[in-house]
């Protein structure tokens, strides 16, 4: 089927099985369009925007559609990436934290992440500020790849212009010029959650993204695990302790969530001085030790 014909049919105000169902009838283009009406335009920005050959897109029920992912109640129908998509057999981990973390809490996002990609993790983490970009900084020393899931469409200023971003595939739900607004943010949380096999919360205050982040991997059947550290956070660390108290397990180290998941854990982070560190964030210095 054309990309033009599925593009349209992502448009329209339909659930992704009607979508689905649609397309199954080989509609034409001509059709399709005087549906659209004028939100033709918006379809060709999306083929404007796929002609460079910078992004690419996906829909649901491809063999590169993520197998996670298919697994919400309504996936999206439409994803368009940069880079790669998760490959069959990725061990994906979803990582969450507030946008506003104190010196613990950065270190904290830097620290794990460091350890769980070296692991063999793929993480899965959004662009925003804060533990996020701990997590992508983490990655980036490794020279791994990560996932972000992105709030806003691919071509806004706000992805563009994150240079931490052109190290990681990403991907996105929405149009590329969509800004980034709050039913988007939560939107992408969904996706982020689903995308992953479990979710990690690391510090998350009450009613912030982090804590909203872990309430969408709940509702899709996912389980949460929170980090130890951050039930130590005073303020920071109150989303954490709730989700504690409605019995998330807490784990002290990679090594420990691992043992949990029956993941590896062949790889050790070890924070030490600079003479023998590979790693540095802020003041920390790290290395790895291999087993």
């Amino acid at each position: 089927m054309k990309l033009s014909v599925l593009l349209a049919i992502s448009l329209l105000p339909l659930s992704t099985s009607e979508k689905v169902e649609l397309a199954n009838q080989n509609p034409s283009l001509p059709s399709l369009l005087r549906r659209l009406g004028k939100m033709r335009t918006r379809l060709e920005r999306m083929l404007s925007f796929l002609a460079d050959g910078k992004a690419n897109v996906c829909f649901f029920g491809m063999p590169s559609y993520p197998a996670t992912l298919a697994e919400l109640e309504n996936p999206p129908f439409r994803l368009f990436y940069q880079g790669q998509l998760p490959q069959a057999g990725s061990q994906l981990l979803t990582v969450c934290g507030t946008r506003y973390p104190d010196g613990q809490g950065s270190h904290l996002a830097y620290a794990f992440a460091l350890e769980a990609s070296a692991n063999g993790c793929d993480l899965v983490m959004s662009n925003s500020i804060g533990s996020d970009r701990g997590c992508l900084y983490a990655i980036g020393d490794l020279g791994n790849d990560g996932y972000v899931v992105c709030d806003a469409g691919l071509a806004t200023k706000r992805i563009q212009s994150n240079t931490l971003l052109s190290q990681a595939n990403l991907l996105s739900p929405f149009e590329p010029d969509d800004q980034a607004l709050p039913f988007r943010c939560l939107a992408r949380n969904a996706v982020s959650t689903a995308l992953g096999m479990v979710t990690v919360v690391l510090q998350a205050p009450l009613r912030s993204g982090a804590l909203a982040c872990a309430t969408s991997a709940l509702d899709a059947g996912r389980d949460v695990y929170v980090h130890a550290e951050a039930l130590r956070s005073g303020p920071l660390g109150e989303g954490s302790r709730a989700l504690f108290e409605m019995g998330c397990p807490v784990f002290a180290s990679y090594a420990e969530l691992a043992s949990l998941l029956h993941w590896s854990a062949s790889v050790h982070l070890r924070q030490t001085t600079s003479g023998d560190a590979l790693y540095r964030f802020g003041s920390a210095w790290y290395s790895l030790q291999y087993d």
